[in-house]
């Protein structure tokens, strides 16, 4: 085992058990919920393969919902997630590239890019937990403001976390 992916189960653990103990009832203003596992999906390796990435967010899901009691929303959405990851990588591909960069963190890739990205996941994993949980397209109208509230919230956190675990070298 690699330090790589010591590092990697190490930071499973810790995303999931932030969010199971300390997330899971954070509310803002029963409007906007903290849902910062994703932050695992979202600071794994660039070049991790599409298999081992949707495993990781199943599994991902999968622990987050023995806690929720959802019954598998959480990991249906993170699979979709791990999914569309790849596209998005390549959709915001900077100018020069992930030459020599391993994992997509603000340091390594700079505020706009991992907001941008960072974002971008956290809408699309909001909108499809929503939209899964309400069971009907026309609830996830009504739950725009609360979507976009929970984007906002948990982008703020893995932005903290950022900042206080993620330092450049």
């Amino acid at each position: 085992m690699n330090p790589s992916t010591i590092t990697q189960f190490i930071s499973f653990f810790i995303y999931w058990l932030l969010q199971v103990l300390l997330f899971r009832n954070v509310a803002l203003f029963d409007t906007a919920f903290c849902f910062v596992y994703v932050g695992f999906l979202i600071l794994l390796p660039l070049e991790i393969s599409l298999t081992t990435l949707l495993l990781l967010g199943f599994g991902m899901g999968l622990a987050v919902d023995v806690f929720y009691d959802t019954a598998g929303v959480h990991a249906a959405t993170m699979v979709i997630i791990a999914f569309i990851r790849p596209s998005i990588i390549q959709f915001i591909r900077p100018s020069g590239g992930y030459d020599g960069i391993e994992n997509p963190t603000l340091s390594k890739l700079g505020f706009n890019w991992f907001v941008t990205y960072s974002g971008i996941i956290l809408f699309l994993h909001h909108s499809i937990l929503f939209l899964i949980q309400g069971s009907n397209f026309s609830l996830w109208l009504s739950n725009f403001f609360v979507i976009l509230a929970s984007t906002v919230l948990s982008l703020f956190v893995l932005i903290i976390g950022q900042f206080l675990f993620y330092r450049s070298k």
